[in-house]
């Protein structure tokens, strides 16, 4: 197989430690960055918070309390955002000796976790649906904080293949929906003039949990693919867009990791990952045809502007998929962070909440230097206004804990 790498420059392939985070499998996810970055907008200056710490590309010091509590915080959930909040945990412990301790167990496990209260915080890929926010109400209301931007591509495994493939919406459905089945097929064949392309049987794999990598993926097809929705939501568009569905076809697997695992494991493998899984894999992954016609390949450049939308909704709950954006990736996604407004309703002490603030707040500031080496879109200045607005309404019975 040639390695569709080409896509994010001269990268060096290189693993990046994943503290405090668990995963279901042996597969790694942290690529380092690429050598050439200058097409990203950059991240927006760090406002002020109170402590002492200098922030990144900010002409004046953004500075932070580093709470401890007891040392130590718990979340779960995307494994979308594990290679980059495993190296935020990282740097944050060196920073201000507090110890993550992250779950990469998918989105749809993560939320649950958080509903139960079993972890001080979530994370998901997709925002949280009106049933999970009453299903949560005896906490009281979510903050749900946007961290992050990533690329879903369809990554794919095809021995001897010396070109990377161009797909289509129509194309990226009918593999999903099991009707296309060879990877020489018409329509691939269409799409993809001059390229030699197998008559291998097309082997997709999927994810088997709750996933917000689903979620993007599906909000995806239900945006270009009527047929996607009349075969897998019966016609409603609500069942054809969620973190689990009923596949028409392939075998399932846990997490970005499983699948990625699923990929690499059979010649004619395809599946939906996040790019980072991609690269430090060494996957090749398709360019898709956006809603302007154009073949675009999944870069910090074209995710940034998929996700460099005009407003954003006063509760941050926003899809990217399907952009308007003429040079923007169609498969782009965001994570959440996700907590209580009134942390006294779930936390034993005020200082874990200040602490679990705490390191809310250096994530959307200083631990958005993290995002671009690992091939993450960090956050532009109107969106990160919104975060810390949402950040500063979290209090302790009323109080707020950030000034």
């Amino acid at each position: 197989m040639t390695i569709g790498i080409r896509r994010f420059g001269a990268i060096a392939i290189a693993a990046t430690i994943a503290i405090s985070a668990c995963s279901g499998s042996s597969t790694t996810a942290a690529p380092a960055g690429s050598a050439t970055r200058s097409s990203v907008p950059p991240a927006a200056s760090p406002s002020t918070a109170s402590g002492a710490s200098a922030a990144p590309g900010s002409a004046a010091p953004a500075s932070y309390r580093c709470t401890k509590g007891d040392g130590t915080l718990n979340g779960a959930g995307s494994t979308f955002i594990n290679p980059l909040l495993s190296k935020m945990a990282g740097d944050y412990n060196t920073k201000c000796g507090v110890q993550v301790n992250y779950q990469s167990v998918g989105s749809g496990a993560g939320v649950k976790d958080w509903q139960q209260n079993t972890v001080d915080f979530g994370a998901s890929d997709a925002y949280l649906a009106d049933s999970e926010i009453a299903a949560a109400a005896a906490n009281g209301a979510p903050i749900e904080v946007p961290v992050t931007f990533g690329a879903v591509v369809v990554a794919y495994n095809l021995t001897g293949l010396a070109s990377p493939i161009k797909m289509t919406p129509d194309i990226i459905a009918g593999i999903f929906l099991g009707k296309i089945t060879t990877w020489n097929d018409e329509a691939l064949a269409a799409a993809n003039p001059g390229v030699n392309l197998p008559s291998t049987a097309i082997s997709v794999v999927h994810r088997s949990d709750g996933s917000g990598t689903t979620s993007i993926f599906t909000h995806y097809l239900t945006a270009v693919s009527p047929d996607w929705v009349t075969t897998v939501g019966a016609g409603d568009p609500t069942k054809s867009a969620a973190k689990t569905v009923t596949w028409p076809v392939g075998q399932g697997a846990s997490g970005n990791e499983g699948v990625t695992q699923g990929i690499k494991g059979t010649d004619g493998g395809v599946g939906y990952i996040d790019v980072a899984y991609a690269i430090q894999n060494q996957i090749s992954f398709a360019d898709i045809k956006n809603k302007s016609g154009n073949f675009i390949t999944a870069t910090l450049a074209s995710v940034a502007a998929a996700a460099n939308l005009p407003t954003y909704p006063a509760d941050l709950r926003f899809n990217l998929v399907n952009t308007d954006s003429a040079q923007g990736y169609p498969i782009a996604g965001t994570t959440w962070i996700l907590v209580y407004q009134d942390l006294s309703k779930v936390l034993k002490s005020q200082d874990r909440a200040n602490a679990l603030v705490d390191f809310i707040w250096w994530t959307i500031h200083d631990g958005q230097a993290d995002a671009a080496p690992l091939d993450y879109g960090a956050l532009p200045a109107n969106l990160l206004a919104q975060d810390e607005a949402a950040v500063k309404s979290i209090n302790w019975a009323g109080a707020p804990l950030l000034p």
